[in-house]
């Protein structure tokens, strides 16, 4: 083909719809007589050994993972939970350990038609500890987590998200991995006749591959009524993360604080616990906070206990905030000011 019949053909990229350059496959020759054989009603096929391998297109993006493989930081020693949380990531733990006894020698393999899986719920307020008690599971036994990336996860053709489930699952099965649903509700969410008809497929096939899954799933979620109701009976484990109290918020403070941090005489962590009712993800910002204050002042100037009270202060309206729907209370203010 010429250069003269390339510069006369312009394409168009069927994926970003930009005009980008000549056509360097096909000559005018070539189109013409493709278009007079398809307008006769012939139909046109490609032997497989004649087939070539498809060029990649220059536009097409890099395919993005379906779950995010992360290497666990943190154990079981690292969390600060409540006694009955504490015992239902142990009893999680106590069955994946000694899967072999209780289906064999104890015998579940001859009323369970077949070796499962086991599927946990960890629901709670944000800052509980969620995330951190998913990485410890799967460090306690030694395997890697997958993270599921949501934006990936779902398509907009269809069909495909279905196989974006298939794939997520037979991956973490294929290596061994403990699979992680973080913000549960956004894919496992209620199903019903308001719901577009793709979305319930797609619980479906969720609850499938989660009821037949041989290994590790753990759905974690701060809004567990948007779940759907047939998690009920697949969830093994269902593990409460509730905010902590007192004494728990003390032992946080501990361990958050750094012993090199440059505390004040005059810091009470007893105090804070007692006062503040915060999650173990909000008094890691009040430390924070608390640090930026100290250093506002400059960095020989030590962290006091006016630092902290006035970050914990801070993040408490912060969470008043979060919750105040202000567009509404502008509204209101509107009314009000115009007689409305």
């Amino acid at each position: 083909m010429g250069k003269k019949d390339r510069d006369e053909w312009i394409v168009k990229c069927p994926k970003c719809g930009r005009i980008r350059e000549s056509c360097r496959h096909v000559s005018r020759d070539d189109v013409a007589r493709l278009v007079r054989l398809l307008k006769t009603g012939v139909e046109i096929y490609q032997t497989e050994d004649e087939a070539d391998e498809a060029e990649p297109h220059v536009h097409a993006p890099e395919p993005r993972p379906l779950a995010h493989a992360v290497r666990p930081r943190f154990t079981m020693k690292d969390l600060v939970l409540a006694p009955t949380t504490r015992e239902g990531l142990e009893d999680a733990l106590a069955e994946v350990r000694h899967k072999r006894l209780m289906y064999g020698r104890w015998g579940l393999s001859k009323v369970v038609r077949k070796t499962k899986g086991i599927s946990l719920l960890f629901a709670g307020p944000p800052g509980t500890g969620k995330t951190m008690a998913a990485e410890a599971i799967a460090h306690e036994l030694d395997k890697p987590l997958h993270v599921v990336n949501y934006a990936q996860l779902e398509n907009m053709w269809v069909g495909e998200t279905e196989k974006n489930i298939e794939a997520v699952f037979t991956n973490a099965a294929d290596q061994g991995a403990v699979l992680f649903f973080d913000e549960a509700d956004a894919v496992f969410h209620r199903r019903g006749a308001g719901a577009p008809p793709w979305t319930n497929r797609d619980v479906n096939v969720l609850l499938n591959r989660l009821e037949n899954h041989p290994g590790i799933v753990i759905l974690a979620t701060n809004l567990a009524r948007a779940l759907d109701r047939a998690l009920d009976r697949r969830i093994d484990v269902a593990v409460e993360f509730p905010v902590p109290g007192p004494e728990l918020r003390l032992e946080i403070l501990r361990r958050i604080v750094p012993k090199q941090a440059p505390l004040a005489a005059d810091v009470d962590l007893e105090t804070l616990a007692r006062k503040y009712a915060l999650t173990g993800g909000s008094i890691l910002n009040v430390v924070r906070q608390a640090m930026r204050t100290s250093l506002r002042r400059g960095k020989r100037h030590r962290i006091t206990m006016d630092d902290f009270v006035r970050a914990a202060d801070r993040e408490m309206r912060k969470s008043a905030m979060l919750s105040t729907d202000h567009l509404q209370a502008d509204l209101r203010m509107q009314r009000v000011g115009g007689y409305a």
